[in-house]
This record gives structure tokens, sequence and C-alpha cells, in this order.
């Protein structure tokens, strides 16, 4: 799983890490750019994670269906997300000037091989 986080990364302009995270907050794997500055992913995924199951429950209670993609745009970066299952999620951060279209389709095009890994 880690290649694919890696991948993720280094494929994305801007980015900074990515992980793998259950929605109960539970790390499965993360990769983080040793070039940058160590953002701490795994604790704004936990944090995040269960902020995502209210609007994952809000989404659906209004007739909107089933949650696939979030973005957490704030002053430090963009914290791009990807429903992959019923309990998990693959994330990246990116910053400032970080790609946010190539980001989305990373974290689309790979949701398939994440999945498949749990």
């Amino acid at each position: 799983m880690k290649d694919i986080l890696q991948k993720i990364v280094n494929e994305t302009p801007g980015a900074r890490a990515a992980i793998l995270m259950g929605f109960d907050g539970i790390a499965v794997d993360q990769y983080v750019d040793p070039e940058v500055e160590d953002p701490d992913i795994e604790s704004m995924a936990m944090e995040f994670s269960f902020r995502f199951i209210e609007l994952r429950t809000a989404a659906e209670s209004l007739g909107m269906g089933a949650l696939s993609d979030i973005a957490v745009k704030a002053e430090f970066g963009t914290f791009l997300v990807r429903v992959l299952t019923e309990e998990y999620f693959s994330a990246t951060l990116l910053g400032e000037t970080g790609h946010f279209g190539k980001g989305r389709w990373l974290l689309r095009s790979t949701a398939p091989q994440l999945a498949g890994e749990l």
C-alpha cells in the first residue's frame, strides 16, 4: 500500500503526504515526502475522520447519495479525501501550491487498488 501512497505524493505537484485510514481514526498506512517538513497527516486524518462520518450521514439524509470525495482547503494547505469503502478512505495533503486536480485524479485512479488491498 505504501508504494501506491508514495505514487500519489510523487506524482502530484505540491503533495506533502498521503494516507490510508479507517473512518474509526486508525491509520492503515501512510507516506510522507521526505523532502518536506514532517506534516502530521495522521493526526489531521484522524481528527477529520469523525467529521467525515457526519458529512456522509448528512449527504445521505439529504438524498445526495453516497459521499465519494471531500476537500478541505485551509491556510496551511488542502486535504483531499477519496472514500474507498464504508470503512476506509485515502487522502493526500497538498501544500499551498499543490495541484488540486492532479491530486483528486490520483486518489480516484488508485482507489480500486487500495480498496483491493484492504
